[in-house]
């Protein structure tokens, strides 16, 4: 008995005026929970307690993976638990792309950042030392100050980038990885195994 292409029922849905939707993926092993509004306390401590954080990005509260226990909670909520929509490949896709994005918007304000220094740079002669005591001091001083700093935060932005787009990759490897048939199949029998566990104590 496996928990894939199932939809678990409970006896009675004990929320009957906040709407819930739970799911359960087989790809990933991990049970979700959509609500229509904020959760209340109560609520929100029984959700926490049973190992569910919230994930701003998907707006929903997740856990790391299936139990008995965390299933009993969802059920008690939504009354059923659906397979969910989205595959994993699917949602580590829409992470690599997020992410990429990130990485875009970092290195273009590092090139900015880049840009900014070759201006204040050129504006300055070659081999111009800073003249101590004249009037141009103060302001040889504060540009040579913006350079440091712009060359600084292009140096952040750019490794910022680097850091997102191998945060993407990662996202993309992960995926491929959990779809192998091995891993695929150990993950299945760990499942059957906690049901059965469950299953004993129940009985």
């Amino acid at each position: 008995m496996t928990l894939s292409a199932i939809t678990m029922t409970a006896p009675e849905a004990a929320s009957p005026v906040q709407m819930y939707r739970a799911t359960y993926s087989p790809d990933d092993n991990k049970l979700r929970l959509y609500a229509a509004s904020r959760l209340d306390p109560e609520t929100y401590k029984k959700v926490h307690d049973a190992g569910f954080r919230w994930a701003p990005k998907q707006a929903l509260f997740v856990a790391p993976a299936w139990t008995p226990g965390r299933e009993d909670v969802l059920l008690s909520l939504a009354g059923e638990i659906e397979d969910e929509d989205s595959t994993l490949a699917e949602r580590q896709e829409a992470r690599a792309e997020r992410f990429t994005g990130y990485s875009g918007k970092r290195a273009s304000e590092s090139a900015q950042a880049l840009d900014e220094v070759e201006r204040l740079a050129a504006m300055i002669p070659p081999g111009q030392p800073i003249l101590v005591g004249h009037h141009s001091e103060r302001r040889a001083r504060r540009d040579a100050q913006r350079i440091e700093n712009g060359m600084k935060r292009a140096v952040m932005l750019f490794e910022r980038a680097e850091y997102w787009e191998e945060r993407a990759r990662s996202a993309l490897l992960h995926a491929k990885y959990k779809e192998r048939p091995d891993v695929r199949w150990r993950r299945i029998k760990k499942i059957e195994a906690d049901l059965r566990k469950s299953e004993k104590t129940i009985a």
